[in-house]
């Protein structure tokens, strides 16, 4: 064996002498806190980053691609039906407007010809002075006028309503939210992807679009609550109920190679405060399930059975608490005890198994397995994780930050 192995085993030892010495007691037993089982209400919840968006919003378009030749409105001013907010240039389809006016008119006294003529001729079919063919070609003609007409006319009230339109009218109450362009810009119409050039919305009335993801979504069904923070009104928070939960998944990249599937959210907002707009950033906390007075056990007080009294790490130990993200995916599933916790017995503990339910901030509802009142080991990370053992002797650390051996007596007590 070389000086550098004989370095290197000397560092080893003097290390897992160290990890033994200020892990566990000089007496060998292990330094553990605890707490008694206790009732608490309980929430689970999913917790999701989103953006404030109104209810109602009106999109204005331009149909046809003209200029801009006033804006009566600026964002933030609120509107009401039936206010002038944006005129377009309007010569061409005045133009055009008159035109089919026109062409109404003129098919119009068409169409009274070929009806006068009509009738005459009819007289005279009846009295035999004209042939069933002449009868047949004043019929089509009175046809083809009336057709006319109904084209003129319909052509002449297509003109007319897309003038009308080059006057862009408040459809409903609402605050300005967007303006596109200014006066003399062009604003590009028509039928595909038109510019929006306004935007109105009702800002009474808001709501959260939120991303949730796929291991998450099952839990969520309509009008559960929800409990909004918008990052703009730091010190308060809305409360909230679930309107929408789309059945369509959206993936993303999420900043890696690895894609993310999420869902979309619709929060709608039951208080509304004077301030909110669009696309403000909140953060959903949605309250999936309930329990009041539960019992709970803290997450980091749950590990994985412990099959023999061996110190070391095996293959089947996980840390203090890990054994929580997985149980999150299957909470709902219940009657499996797969996992632990370490209850105090006198200066020892025994492992004691134990099934839970739903999962809250810090804790986990117990369904069976502890009594109330029973105390349990809740740290620390090691002792948890690494060291203990069911029958493992223990010694309980006291909030001085001083220990006392557990049916020692205290120190300075004089048992």
């Amino acid at each position: 064996m070389n000086n550098k192995m004989k370095a290197g085993l000397g560092v080893l030892v003097l290390g897992l002498g160290a990890y033994f010495m200020f892990s566990s007691d000089g007496d060998g037993s292990i330094e553990v806190s605890v707490m008694k089982l206790e009732r608490k209400d309980l929430q689970s919840k999913v917790v999701a980053d989103g953006v404030l968006q109104p209810e109602t919003e009106v999109k204005l378009s331009a149909n046809n691609t003209t200029y801009i030749t006033d804006i009566a409105v600026k964002e933030g001013d609120f509107v009401q039906k039936g206010d002038f907010l944006m005129s377009l240039d309007d010569r061409q389809q005045k133009a055009a407007t008159e035109a089919s006016k026109a062409g109404v008119e003129a098919a119009k006294v068409s169409l009274s010809n070929a009806k006068i003529k009509k009738s005459r001729q009819e007289e005279l079919y009846k009295k035999g002075l004209i042939s069933d063919q002449d009868m047949e070609n004043t019929n089509s003609s009175y046809a083809s006028a009336l057709s006319s007409f109904n084209a003129s006319e319909a052509r002449y009230i297509q003109d007319e309503d897309a003038l009308s339109k080059l006057r862009l009218i408040a459809p409903q109450d609402g605050t300005i939210t967007f303006i596109d362009g200014e006066v003399g810009d062009l604003a590009q119409g028509g039928m595909f992807n038109p510019s929006v050039l306004l935007k109105l919305s009702d800002l009474s009335k808001m709501e959260v679009y939120v991303n949730v993801n796929e291991n998450d979504i099952a839990d969520i069904s309509l009008n559960d609550v929800a409990m909004v923070e918008v990052d703009a009104y730091q010190d308060k928070t809305f409360k909230g109920v679930v309107k929408e939960v789309a059945y369509a998944a959206s993936t993303s990249s999420g900043g890696s190679q690895q894609q993310v599937t999420n869902f979309e959210v619709k929060i709608q907002m039951l208080e509304v405060v004077d301030g909110m707009r669009p696309g403000m950033s909140a953060t959903v906390e949605i309250i999936t399930e309930e329990r009041m007075q539960a019992l709970v056990i803290p997450i980091q007080a749950l590990t994985t059975p412990r099959e023999s009294a061996k110190k070391e790490e095996s293959s089947m130990t996980v840390s203090a608490g890990s054994w929580s993200n997985n149980s999150k995916k299957n909470k709902k599933r219940g009657g499996k005890k797969s996992t632990v916790v370490f209850v105090v017995n006198e200066n020892t503990v025994e492992q004691r198994f134990v099934e839970v339910g739903i999962v809250g901030d810090r804790d986990y509802e117990l369904l069976s397995g502890l009594e109330e009142g029973e105390e349990i080991v809740t740290g620390g990370f090691v002792a948890i994780s690494r060291e203990l053992y069911d029958g493992a002797e223990i010694t309980i650390k006291k909030q001085s930050e001083k220990s006392y051996k557990r049916g020692g007596g205290r120190p300075g007590s004089g048992n």
